[in-house]
């Protein structure tokens, strides 16, 4: 069973994602913002990394390029999950090597399709 961490610090957003990936036959990690997310990166296996990008502490594309410093999570599938319109955000985590940007809102379905197709 693949293993996803969701990082958004809007609770009901992460509980809807998760509760989506979790009805589609994912495990979950949660964390409320990038710094607890990278915390969870301690050698435990993870798939995939599904963020927020506007999050306190450490954002989305922050929390991406620290990710890709990790041997053991470098490669790992990374979804930004985002309200945020401003070109220069996206550009931000495109730099980060972002796997794709989905715009909230989105429809679920779609969304674990995108999960699906970046799983393999």
């Amino acid at each position: 069973m693949k293993t996803i961490l969701v990082a958004d610090d809007f609770q009901t957003s992460r509980k809807v994602i998760v509760n989506a990936l979790s009805r589609a036959g994912f495990q979950t990690l949660e964390a409320g913002d990038g710094t607890e997310a990278l915390s969870l990166m301690d050698g435990r296996p993870i798939d995939m990394l599904v963020t927020d990008f506007n999050m306190p502490n450490m954002d989305g594309a922050e929390l991406i390029a620290n990710m890709r410093k990790q041997d053991d999570y470098c490669f790992l599938p990374a979804l930004v999950l985002s309200t945020e319109i401003k070109a220069e955000k996206k550009q931000r985590a495109e730099a980060a090597k972002i796997t794709a940007w989905i715009q909230k809102p989105f429809d679920l379905d779609k969304f674990i399709k995108i999960v699906h197709k970046a799983l393999k």
